[in-house]
């Protein structure tokens, strides 16, 4: 997961085959990768970054904005400040070094909304110039900016696929996907009911990986995927937002990594700023951007942990999914004669594909009852292991757990706990002598907190867990399912 990652190949990224945002065959930005030097971090004043939902009625802030970039769209095709030349960027490491479902998730978007927006400042020769940060974790900001939708004239306006149906006022959803089976996929809510089951989701993705940063990596990760998809086209190939390789073509995305960037923020002022992995592969892991000043710089992740070294902060705002929320759990009955109990064996040796109905499997637990003090040094982990999905198009599962009547389920698959969600990264399937190829990716896991979870459907005394997986799109492959315990990274944080 954070394994050293070499830059991508410049002179052979072919990615995405056709539709890549230049409208070729290639997605490789303008300029030599080999030939770069050292970051000279800014000493301009500290910048603001403010939520979308306040900026759109400042009328000289979105004068600014709409006028920055609409100078980046309007420069020479090939110059590297290009709109479309810093989508090939994005587009580029995604498909070349693979900076997504990994640690390096978050601290490239860091580095690479940072000289975005520090180009974009250059236009218009402000140092103050801050981007958007769409506030999605609030019930204000929780549809889609209208900044972005409502005036096909304006520079931020996208042109291309989007999912109009979920335009303002529709309320994002952080587990919707593309297609839903049966049962539907997505929390099924709506209003104000669907605000707080977002909340509850967001609260959930903090508290239940403060031991473990790798679970918020991917948690957040995981929500941040989703909003992809209920922004982009339902249609295949996905384009623009609804697809890793041309996501950057549109002004929303660097919104949305204003928020997630702020909230990764957040996250490590929870943990009093503690480093995530005290590991060098990690810790001096270099990407390699062009700068404000037209020069291909080498930064490294150690440096960029720290918004004001950057030179940027973010507006305080109220954070009402920290406080307490009106949001049912599952709580579960031990009076057999109320249950239509079922029986469910264990996941077995061999992996299993996923069809279209969920998979219910019985799971083993290492310990139970644990005391306050085992749960503080060590995180009952659910781990889906060797998941295998087609590289060119989308996949979701949703997880559900709940604990056993004696050996036997429950027919409710009991409380979330969390998803598996892969945005498409490749614009066609490949041809081959049998027709259309269908490429699997690497193999890779999903690892969701227990220890809460079971508080809240008391489940603590339970030998077994029923697992469910709920499929919703996607050919997908999962080697095996497990529960073990493994040591929190600082117990002293928890609690």
């Amino acid at each position: 997961m954070g394994a050293p990652l070499a830059p991508p190949d410049l002179s052979k990224c072919n990615i995405a085959t056709s539709g890549a945002p230049v409208n070729n065959n290639i997605c490789c930005p303008p300029y030599n990768m080999t030939e770069f030097i050292d970051y000279d971090f800014p000493h301009t004043p500290l910048r603001v970054r403010r939520p979308v939902h306040e900026v759109k009625d400042d009328n000289e802030y979105m004068a600014k904005y709409k006028e920055a970039v609409r100078k980046m769209k309007e420069l020479k095709s090939d110059h590297p400040w290009n709109f479309y030349q810093q989508a090939l960027v994005h587009c580029a490491y995604f498909t070349g070094a693979r900076v997504h479902y990994s640690w390096h998730f978050l601290p490239w978007h860091r580095y690479y909304l940072h000289f975005f927006e520090r180009i974009l400042g250059r236009l218009i020769d402000d140092d103050t110039f801050t981007l958007p940060y769409w506030n999605f974790d609030v019930k204000e900001g929780m549809t889609i900016p209208e900044i972005f939708t409502s005036d096909p004239n304006s520079p931020l306006y996208n042109e291309n696929s989007r999912n109009k149906n979920h335009y303002h006022p529709e309320i994002l959803d952080y587990r919707y996907a593309y297609i839903c089976g049966n049962p539907p996929c997505g929390s099924n809510k709506t209003g104000d009911e669907l605000v707080q089951e977002n909340m509850s989701y967001m609260q959930t993705t903090f508290m239940n990986s403060l031991q473990l940063p790798e679970l918020f990596m991917r948690g957040l990760e995981g929500i941040h995927n989703s909003i992809h998809e209920f922004v982009g086209p339902t249609e295949y190939p996905h384009t623009d937002m609804g697809n890793f390789a041309t996501a950057a073509k549109d002004c929303l995305f660097y919104s949305l990594h204003a928020n997630v960037d702020r909230l990764w923020h957040l996250y490590r002022n929870f943990r009093g700023n503690r480093v995530e992995f005290n590991e060098p592969d990690w810790l001096d892991m270099s990407f390699i951007f062009y700068d404000e000043h037209e020069r291909v710089v080498r930064v490294k992740v150690k440096d960029c942990l720290t918004p004001a070294k950057l030179r940027y902060t973010y507006e305080e705002v109220p954070m009402p999914w920290m406080g307490s929320l009106n949001v049912q759990k599952t709580k579960e009955t031990r009076r057999k004669q109320d249950l239509n109990l079922l029986r469910i064996s264990e996941f077995g040796t061999q992996p299993r594909e996923l069809g279209t109905t969920p998979l219910r499997v019985m799971v083993p637990r290492p310990k139970k009852n644990r005391k306050k003090k085992d749960k503080d040094e060590n995180v009952e982990l659910l781990q889906i292991k060797d998941i295998q999905v087609e590289s060119h198009g989308p996949a979701r599962f949703d997880v559900f757990v709940t604990a056993p009547y004696r050996d036997l389920a429950v027919p409710d698959f009991g409380e979330f706990a969390g998803s598996f969600v892969k945005l498409p990264h490749k614009l066609k399937m490949e041809e081959g002598n049998n027709g259309v190829e269908k490429h699997k990716g690497k193999k890779t896991s999903l690892k969701l907190s227990l220890t809460a979870l079971l508080e809240d459907i008391e489940g603590e005394d339970a030998d077994n867990l029923v697992v469910t997986i709920v499929p919703a799109v996607g050919n997908i492959t999962i080697g095996g399912i497990q529960i073990k315990l493994v040591q929190a990274d600082s117990p002293k944080l928890v609690g």
